[in-house]
């Protein structure tokens, strides 16, 4: 979940305990081939749910905001826009995600008739060549800035994001990046740490480089009006980020988001608590099937119940890695209900 793109942030104590913002997995075929990425290696690939079913069992249950995200590439699935079509008629917000290369201006057009707040895009350099050598693509750079151009053209309130995945390639270029605002009408950058591919982890020295200029970067932000989505992007103080994207600072992060999320994964059909628990260990953080459940059954499970009450108290490992966007809005929850340490087993367990 994402706290500048959601309008009922300053209500969010009242959707306590229901899906609020739900992410949802269409399949895991992907026209790119990331260098980073784990989908290659799953075996599950498409859709094998009913989308619109689970869309009515969302919008019963108060679903505010459903987020086409990865797993593979949405814009693969030939019924995507039946599918905005369908949140557009629930009144639900929609956010997507997409490498922009199977986008085109008359696609984008369409969009402009759905109930669309945010597009995040992934970009991974300012330079063509070293962002299309980390997704396997050719050309894609220029076809992805286009798209983005083109969605504000078409759709302009909507919310531009650029997902960019820091890592060894491109860490020395960020000034660059935020630049890329001169030509590129994006609103938000969320800079992500590379977890899980030691490979692309960054040298002491890259990290060290990117501390000491942190100043400088704010400064270019606020010059080419840009915004970072996370509050703050100093990742690598006290050395605490370790080749695998753990974060020592997260060890005591208490998360909230089984009450206000979920992850559907349509290929294996599993939910999920949010969208960092699926690359997770996905028996340990899985909620339900909707194979042998409905959605309301494993939103109502015990099995929801036991691990609200597990993460609540920063019991699982995946806290070392939350994305920190996840955190900001976990943190800003708790500032929010205004709890201490001492009342956190009797406030809201």
């Amino acid at each position: 979940m994402y706290l500048p793109i959601i309008k009922e942030k300053g209500e969010i104590l009242k959707f306590y305990d229901t899906p609020f913002y739900v992410y949802l997995n269409l399949s895991n075929i992907c026209n790119a081939n990331c260098v980073f990425c784990e989908v290659k290696t799953n075996k599950e690939k498409k859709c094998a749910i009913n989308v619109k079913n689970v869309i009515d069992e969302l919008a019963d249950l108060g679903t505010k905001y459903i987020h086409f995200t990865g797993g593979g590439e949405p814009f693969i699935n030939n019924d995507i826009f039946e599918y905005l079509d369908y949140c557009t008629q629930k009144n639900i917000k929609i956010v997507l995600i997409s490498n922009g290369l199977n986008l085109n201006e008359e696609k984008i057009k369409k969009m402009s008739n759905y109930n669309l707040v945010a597009f995040f895009f992934s970009i991974d350099s300012s330079q063509a060549d070293i962002h299309d050598k980390l997704r396997g693509v050719n050309g894609l750079f220029k076809k992805v800035t286009e798209n983005i151009n083109f969605v504000k053209k078409y759709i302009p309130n909507v919310k531009v994001i650029l997902n960019h995945v820091l890592n060894r390639e491109n860490i020395d270029e960020f000034a660059s990046f935020i630049k890329l605002k001169k030509s590129v009408n994006f609103d938000y950058i969320n800079p992500i740490v590379i977890k899980d591919y030691p490979p692309l982890f960054f040298t002491k020295e890259q990290m060290k480089k990117y501390t000491d200029n942190l100043k400088s970067y704010y400064e270019l932000a606020k010059k080419y009006n840009v915004k970072f989505l996370c509050e703050h992007i100093d990742f690598f103080g006290n050395d605490n980020v370790s080749d695998s994207g753990d974060r020592a600072d997260n060890l005591d992060l208490r998360c909230i988001y089984p009450s206000y999320c979920a992850f559907i994964d349509a290929p294996s059909k599993k939910v999920y608590p949010c969208d960092c628990s699926i690359h997770r260990d996905r028996d340990l953080y899985c909620l339900g099937d909707l194979e042998v459940q409905t959605f309301k059954e494993i939103w109502d499970g015990k099995r929801r119940k036991e691990l609200k009450k597990l993460l609540l108290n920063s019991k699982l490992d995946c806290k070392k890695k939350c994305d920190e966007c996840n955190c900001m809005f976990n943190n800003f929850y708790f500032k929010k209900k205004e709890i201490t340490l001492d009342e956190k087993n009797t406030s809201i367990c």
